[in-house]
Order: C-alpha cells, then sequence, then structure tokens
C-alpha cells in the first residue's frame, strides 16, 4: 500500500516535470517563433536589435543584456542594450581588445563563453563590471551564413545562473537570429546608399539649375549682343549712306568738275564705303537673326530664276578675276519652299567666297538636283581649298582663312554664318567638302515646295 502511494507520487511528481518541461519548450518555441518573425516583419537593425533583446530577456527572467555587432570592414562594434547595463560598461566591452573581449572570444572560437564567477576573469571583471554588480555573464555568438557576425549577452547578478538548457536555447536563438540580423544590417547598408544617393541627387539637382542659370544668363546676353549689334548696325548705316551718295553725286559731277585725281580719290572713298556697307549688312543680317527680329517669308520659289539673276549680279565680282560661272541645274526640277530675297543671300555669299579663294582664270559650279523631299544645291570651286584643321571652323563667326588668292578684299568672317542661319531656318542643313590645294564644295539642302500649298502668296515664320 505505501509502495503504491509512493509509486503514485513519483509519477505524479514525474508528471509535473514533464508538464513543466513542455511549458518551457512552448516558451522557447514561442519565444524562438516571435524572433524569426521578427527578422522578416522588421527591417531597420535597431528594431529588430530591440525586439528580440527584449523577448530573450523576458524569457530567461534576465535583469540586463545586450547585443553586440561587429562590423569587419570599419573595425567597429555597435551595440543595443536592455536591463540595467550602462553605457560605460558598453563603451568598455566594444573598446576592449579582441582576445581579452567576450565578442572577440566569440570571433575567434566560435563557441558560446560562460563566465560563472566574474571575480575568477579580472582581465573583463574591471571596476565597471563590478559597479554594474555583475556576477555571472553568458555569451553566444550570432551566426550568419556560417560566420559570426555579433554577440548575445545576458548577465545576472547571481553566481552560476545559468545551466546547460540555458546555454543551449540561447545558443539556439543567437542561430535564428544571426540572419535576421544580418537581413537588417544589409537594409542599413541599403538605406544608407540611398540616402548618399538621394544626396548626390540633391547635389546634381543643385548643379543642373545653377547651370540653367547660367544658360539663361548667357542667352541673355547673347540677345544683348545681338540686338546692339543689330541697332548698333543700323545706326551706321545712315551716316555710311551719306557718305555713298555724296560720293556718287561728286563722281557724276553734278555740284561741279573734278579732275582726274579728285576723281581717284572719290573711287577710293566710294568703294571702300560700299565695302564697309557690304560689312556693316552682313553683321545686320547675323544679328537680325540671332535676336529672333528676321522672318522667313515662305513661298514657291523657281531656283533657275533666282540662280539666272545672281548671274548678271556676279558678273562684275567674276570678270576682272576671269573667272567661270557654270550652272548645271537638273531638267524638271521642282520649285523649292523659302525666302526668295534670304536664297539670294545665300547664293551670293557662296559664290562671292569661292570668287574670293578661287584664282584668276578658275572656275566656278552651281549644281542643283532633286533629293526625294528636298533639292540639294552645291557651289564648287577649284581654288586653293580648305586646310583640313579649318573645316571644323569654317562655320563659325569671324573665322577668317589666311590662304585666299584675294586676300585685299577680306571680309568679316560672317558670311558663311548666315549662310549657314539662313538654310538651317528653312529645315535644310549645309556642309562642307575640300581638298587642300584643289578645291572646294559647299553643299545645302532646300525643302521642295509641298503640292498641298495651293496660296502662293509669303507667309511669315519667326526665325
Amino acid at each position: 500500500m505505501v509502495k503504491s502511494i509512493t509509486s503514485a507520487k513519483g509519477i505524479k511528481e514525474e508528471k509535473k516535470e514533464l508538464l513543466h518541461a513542455l511549458e518551457t519548450k512552448v516558451k522557447e518555441f514561442t519565444v524562438l517563433h516571435q524572433i524569426a518573425q521578427t527578422g522578416t516583419e522588421m527591417l531597420a537593425l535597431e528594431q529588430v536589435l530591440n525586439n528580440a533583446l527584449e523577448k530573450v530577456m523576458r524569457l530567461m527572467s534576465i535583469e540586463s543584456g545586450a547585443i553586440l555587432l561587429a562590423n569587419e570592414q570599419k573595425g567597429e562594434v555597435s551595440a543595443v542594450a536592455r536591463g540595467e547595463l550602462s553605457t560605460r560598461f558598453l563603451e568598455k566591452l566594444k573598446k576592449l581588445p579582441a582576445s581579452n573581449s567576450i565578442t572577440g572570444r566569440l570571433i575567434l572560437s566560435g563557441m558560446p563563453v560562460v563566465i560563472e564567477d566574474t571575480a575568477k576573469y579580472p582581465q573583463l571583471a574591471d571596476s565597471l563590471v563590478k559597479e554594474e554588480g555583475l556576477k555571472s555573464i553568458a555569451a553566444v555568438p550570432l551566426r550568419s551564413s556560417g560566420r559570426v557576425i555579433g554577440t548575445l549577452i545576458i548577465a545576472s547578478r547571481q553566481l552560476h545562473s545559468f545551466n546547460s538548457g540555458e546555454i543551449h536555447l540561447l545558443n539556439t536563438i543567437g542561430e535564428g537570429l544571426g540572419p535576421a540580423l544580418k537581413n537588417a544590417e544589409l537594409y542599413e547598408a541599403l538605406r544608407g546608399k540611398n540616402r548618399q544617393l538621394d544626396e548626390q541627387n540633391q547635389e546634381l539637382r543643385s548643379r543642373q539649375q545653377k547651370l540653367l542659370e547660367k544658360t539663361r544668363e548667357v542667352e541673355a546676353a547673347s540677345q544683348l549682343k545681338s540686338e546692339f549689334l543689330a541697332n548698333m548696325s543700323h545706326e551706321l548705316r545712315t551716316p555710311l549712306n551719306v557718305i555713298i551718295g555724296f560720293s556718287e553725286l561728286m563722281l557724276d559731277q553734278v555740284p561741279g568738275p573734278v579732275n582726274k585725281k579728285q576723281r581717284q580719290s572719290l573711287e577710293d572713298v566710294l568703294s571702300s564705303g560700299r565695302h564697309l556697307l557690304g560689312l556693316i549688312d552682313q553683321v545686320l543680317d547675323l544679328s537680325k537673326i540671332e535676336s529672333g527680329r528676321t522672318e522667313l517669308k515662305l513661298a514657291e520659289v523657281f531656283l533657275p530664276e533666282v540662280i539666272e539673276s545672281l548671274k548678271n549680279t556676279m558678273l562684275p565680282i567674276l570678270k576682272p578675276r576671269r573667272q567661270s560661272l557654270n550652272i548645271r541645274i537638273a531638267e524638271g526640277l521642282p520649285p523649292v519652299y523659302a525666302d526668295k530675297a534670304k536664297l539670294r543671300q545665300v547664293f551670293f555669299n557662296l559664290l562671292s567666297n569661292s570668287s574670293r579663294f578661287t584664282p584668276e582664270g578658275g572656275r566656278i559650279e552651281i549644281k542643283a538636283v532633286s533629293n526625294g523631299t528636298n533639292c540639294q544645291v552645291s557651289v564648287a570651286d577649284n581654288g586653293v581649298g580648305i586646310k583640313k584643321e579649318d573645316q571644323e571652323r569654317i562655320f563659325e563667326p569671324f573665322c577668317q582663312l589666311d590662304n585666299a588668292p584675294t586676300r585685299g578684299g577680306s571680309g568679316t568672317g560672317l558670311g558663311l554664318v548666315v549662310v549657314k542661319q539662313i538654310v538651317e531656318r528653312h529645315g535644310g542643313r549645309v556642309w562642307l567638302e575640300s581638298e587642300y590645294g584643289k578645291g572646294s564644295r559647299f553643299s545645302f539642302t532646300l525643302p521642295l515646295f509641298p503640292m498641298e500649298v495651293k496660296d502662293h502668296e509669303a507667309q511669315g515664320v519667326n526665325c
């Protein structure tokens, strides 16, 4: 009977122990699940560390704890503490040499560290440990991809407070928490990179804004320059026309007779005045185009008519130099859609340029063909040609070359610039082909007159 009662009590006690063990395991698994869930639900490193440490300390009824993370690249250790551990104590742990620190030992050995009595470890149990009143410390590694990335530390003010089951549980938590912390670290690194990119983007936007402001300033200055040149050129033309007009009157002997010497001087004045007027007109044309004060009067234009009229205009320039002008226009060439006056100016500038760079007795040729929806025109000569290094800057303002046979009649260096501006305003393009010593060919395109346009009257288009 006594034996049966004793046996029943034993079974009851065993059952109680088993239930207690089961409850402990359930708690452990619950905490492990919560910690794993923390790693998936939270990405901010501080949140993950705080939440995990809080759950571990509550499960084990420990008043002090810390998580230390090692950054091998920077050689730094970051810490999050709970309970009663002071900031001074954690800073001490972070600064200890690897061989004399818990984190250092864990990284070197990869094994849990249990200090049952801190008094036996003077290199760790210094005055700070005594001030904290810590007598027992247990630490387990936090692993990720088989590598120790940090330490989970719990501490007690009681001796020998950690049994083998608790250490095993801590080690299991450390194994589970490692990947979550690594993800959080990667997330923090990503946030850091994003902040860095945001700062760089902000800097780029600031620079872009400054560049835009500078561009506007340059455009405003260019606009003012063009308007100034246009006004100045206009003001210069008035007195110059008076000089030219009076020179012509005196040469016609309207005021009275002039002798041979006086006539020569008047002819020099008239020639120089007309030359200067031509230069001013080019400056005026360019400044008007750049400042947007020129309108294209687009209409149906027949190239043979324009070119034929230019033959008479160019004759006084070509004849003294015994230069020939050949014209080759494709049969049935359709009309172009252009400003007739501006188109004449393009031809005149190109022909004058070819004449100036062609020696006496040279040849100049105009060729025009239809090229799909465009008309392609070229002005070629057998003059001195243009060096390769000069071809890139030939369309730049005020560009003047030194190899012209007739350099005495130099221009402003704006003729080809005006040509380029006018052609591009028409929607065409201009280019140069040249071989030094053999001649040059300037070509440009113009749109053909569209069949759907019935009204041939001029239409104003802003340049």
